[in-house]
């Protein structure tokens, strides 16, 4: 009973410790943008009945390098967004379905930073700082689909 009772108090405390990962103070990236929009490739990363909402998978990163691609979208009207999407799917010979809008505070809330990714494009940003759990990554996916707002072509 006694190993039994400190094995769950070091799991709690170590589950504590992992929730508790610091929010990024110096996001990178230009404070005059507050808008971000991930583009959907799949169908099956969305809802499309009401409420039409992304489904967690549409944010989760890519394992091999724990980052999510998106872009700036303030200073852009709807046609160049699209425009953006395609260019950014013409890698992987896709269009994009739909996408998911957010803001800024919806990647702070999340404890994830925006590094700057201008080689595809100049907007393009990564969110950086996923955890390596499964678990934690759908928690903080889920988290992004709640902040966010679908977009169906």
């Amino acid at each position: 009973m006694g190993l039994s009772n400190w094995l769950r108090v070091v799991l709690n405390r170590l589950s504590t410790v992992l929730k508790r990962r610091p929010a990024d103070a110096g996001m990178t990236g230009s404070p005059q943008y507050s808008l971000l929009a991930r583009f959907i490739f799949q169908s099956g990363h969305y809802r499309k009945i009401a409420p039409a909402k992304p489904k967690p998978n549409a944010f989760l990163p890519d394992p091999s390098k724990l980052k999510s691609s998106a872009i700036w979208r303030d200073t852009l009207p709807e046609q160049e967004i699209w425009e953006v999407g395609d260019s950014l799917g013409a890698a992987r010979s896709k269009q994009p379905l739909a996408r998911a809008d957010f803001d800024v505070a919806a990647v702070s809330e999340a404890k994830l930073a925006i590094e700057p990714d201008p080689k595809p494009h100049p907007l393009h940003v990564n969110l950086c700082g996923w955890p390596i759990g499964k678990d934690e990554q759908k928690a903080i996916s889920l988290l992004l689909c709640a902040r966010s707002t679908l977009i169906v072509r």
